[in-house]
């Protein structure tokens, strides 16, 4: 009886002594990879991110979190790869996260910003849009000097940038068009209040797609990079179009309104069906891999509960699906 409880002493010692396993400290960020941008919800600082390999199926869950040993942040609007780096823009907490690609640990933080959305590399500067502060920062390729700041006076959002000039979505409906060396508005073109999406295309044509809830429409317009409208397309706001992407030919468009529709730029008229639709879905962003030509697509489910992601091929077959974080809304490819 002695020996007995002694054993069950040593045991008990031994278990309190055990230290307890640390998380994985190590990522799968090879050719195959996907950051999946999680928005989470706004003023409760959840926002993450998961990493999928499309050659695997494997899915790597909050893997920001676990990296890292703590959370992102409040909202997790956008993301890119600039100068080999993964930057994240955290859009409530004003801040962007600058990340090793490879490991996916924190390298730095900018944080002097307002409300940032988007951030891209235009030449030598990365250009970042903002919500509240009227202007558009342009800041060196590390992000810590900040260069210019250029007023417009509203919400700015996305931008296409072709190494002499950079187009911007602004949400008071004009895409205007800037000069990347002497950061000088060069073209303002009209398209529609709720301006938020531009793509290019393969002969440089601007696509820029604007949805506002009391104009009761939605309106996609293609633009030459001179200024010329080529097409404009209005839709009613039912089917409230939002996300734009290009496949990696760039001769096709690809769009959201109550299912994934797909567009030639050839073409003149808008498609009647969509090719890619899920009942009970809510589709919130719509993305193509530049390389792969299959298109990912955020389900942001009841905006509180964890989302889902589809995986589709051009013609909208259904290749896969996987469940992501709060809010799916964006992805990074590598």
């Amino acid at each position: 009886m002695r020996f007995l409880t002694l054993v069950l002493l040593v045991m008990v010692s031994l278990s309190a002594c055990r230290k307890e396993k640390p998380p994985p400290e190590t990522v799968n960020t090879g050719s195959g990879a996907v950051l999946v941008l999680n928005e989470g919800n706004f003023m409760w600082a959840n926002a993450s991110i998961d990493l999928y390999n499309m050659d695997s199926g494997e899915l790597q869950s909050d893997v920001f979190k676990t990296i890292n040993q703590k959370p992102l942040g409040d909202v997790l609007q956008s993301g890119n790869i600039i100068n080999g780096d993964v930057w994240l823009v955290v859009n409530n907490s004003g801040k962007i996260v600058v990340l090793d690609s490879q490991t996916l640990k924190e390298k730095y933080s900018i944080t002097d910003l307002g409300s940032p959305r988007y951030a891209m590399k235009a030449g030598y500067n990365v250009w970042i849009t903002d919500l509240y502060s009227g202007k558009i920062q342009i800041r060196d390729l590390t992000g810590k000097q900040l260069i210019k700041q250029i007023y417009t006076g509203v919400w700015t959002e996305q931008m296409v940038a072709d190494g002499h000039y950079v187009w911007v979505a602004c949400y008071d409906g004009w895409l205007r068009k800037y000069d990347a060396k002497n950061f000088g508005i060069a073209d303002s073109n009209y398209v529609g209040k709720g301006l938020r999406w531009i793509v290019s295309d393969r002969k440089n044509n601007i696509w820029a797609l604007a949805s506002f809830n009391d104009s009761g429409y939605s309106r996609l317009q293609q633009w030459t990079a001179e200024g010329k409208r080529l097409k404009s397309f209005t839709m009613p706001l039912s089917g409230y179009a939002s996300s734009l992407c290009m496949n990696p030919g760039k001769d096709s468009l690809y769009y959201l309104a109550n299912g994934v529709y797909s567009l030639p730029v050839s073409d003149l008229q808008l498609p009647v069906k969509p090719i890619f639709s899920k009942p009970g879905s809510n589709f919130y962003t719509v993305a193509c891999h530049p390389r792969r030509n299959v298109l990912f697509i955020c389900d942001a489910a009841d905006y509180v509960s964890k989302g889902k992601v589809f995986i589709i091929g051009p013609a909208g077959n259904d290749i896969r699906s996987f469940t992501a974080g709060i809010i799916p809304s964006g992805f990074v490819f590598y």
